[in-house]
């Protein structure tokens, strides 16, 4: 069931923050916030373009390609590129792919100190076709040989995390401190336990519709937004065409934000830019309905392009959305004038 569908009957909550709905002033916001990125980095290759998947034996054409770096490391560089103070915390080995990964990150502006070079392992590597609003993808890869090492969380605004199971302990000190953590975990083919228990104890989890049906035993994203924020203060629910629900336990705000008109080209790390969004703009001062509409922009802006995640998105790339959809997005001219 999709959620435009799912959403009858909710109530979409504007609280009195919101200062493009009330005329207020707006509060000057932090477009440069220290974001902890942790997660497993893949090289990713992306055919797209494609006008119909490939059935076995069969070749087809896409108009595009591009080899990038997928997983986490797409979070890391969308939100660098909005402007965020990025740290990495990933796997890296002493393989080429490791190395020219470590070149291009640091060119991005993203730090890379807290990711340790583990001998003898490569990175992961991805093969994505995209078609439209699906995709297709083949990966290689190998467990790393030890576990992340607990970073140093001196002046980091908040943590993304493509959660492990079981969870980091460092994770749960994080949001114990008070750090946000905003956690994802990718189970789309089938559900892996602990999923759960390991986001529980984060600060937002971001699943897509099918994941959160499938983790609650719903068949409607709404109730699986709300069974799941009984677990987890705030939940990020995508759904693709049919935008973002949210729902925070802690405020009582539900919203569902629509999905902004696009043409979809290369859907392959979406959602990672989706959560770069939200989690640059997480600390802002407005509703929970407006931070939704940031991340879905920057998924949607994403999406429209071949070279997808590679290419940098800036404010003012958002910023030139505004005369598209004032009466939706002109709050963003306010905050980031």
């Amino acid at each position: 069931m999709g959620c435009s569908t799912a959403y009858l009957g909710l109530e979409l909550l504007m609280l009195g923050d919101d200062q493009s709905r009330t005329g207020a002033t707006p509060m000057p916001v932090n477009r440069h916030p220290r974001l902890l990125a942790a997660g497993i980095t893949y090289r990713d290759l992306v055919i797209s373009g494609i006008g119909q998947l490939p059935a076995l034996g069969e070749e087809r054409y896409g108009t595009d390609f591009v080899a990038t770096w997928g997983g986490i490391a797409n979070t890391a560089r969308i939100a660098a590129s909005l402007g965020a103070r990025v740290q990495l915390l990933t796997g890296l080995g002493d393989d080429l792919n490791s190395q020219v990964c470590r070149r291009e990150l640091i060119d991005w502006g993203i730090d890379l100190a807290p990711s340790p070079i583990n001998p003898g392992w490569a990175l992961p590597v991805t093969m994505s076709q995209a078609c439209g609003t699906e995709r297709a993808m083949t990966t290689v890869e190998t467990a790393l040989p030890v576990p992340f090492p607990a970073p140093s969380l001196d002046g980091v605004d908040a943590v993304i995390t493509h959660v492990s199971i079981p969870a980091d302990a460092w994770l749960y000190e994080a949001a114990d401190a008070g750090i946000p953590v905003i956690a994802d975990h990718g189970f789309e083919e089938g559900q892996e336990s602990g999923v759960l228990e390991a986001v529980s104890g984060c600060t937002c989890y971001t699943p897509n519709a099918a994941e959160a049906m499938r983790l609650t035993g719903t068949d409607d994203p709404v109730r699986a937004a709300r069974a799941l924020a009984e677990h987890v203060p705030v939940v990020i629910v995508t759904c693709g065409g049919d935008g973002i629900v949210g729902v925070d336990s802690r405020t009582g705000e539900e919203v569902h934000v629509p999905a902004v008109a696009i043409d979809p080209v290369n859907t392959t790390g979406a959602g990672d830019a989706t959560v770069a969004g939200l989690a640059w703009s997480w600390e802002w001062q407005v509703s929970l309905a407006r931070k939704l509409d940031v991340a879905a922009l920057v998924g949607a802006i994403v999406t429209s392009r071949a070279h997808g995640t590679t290419d940098p998105l800036t404010p003012e790339d958002l910023l030139a959305w505004v005369p598209r959809d004032p009466e939706r997005f002109e709050f963003l001219a306010e905050l980031l004038r």
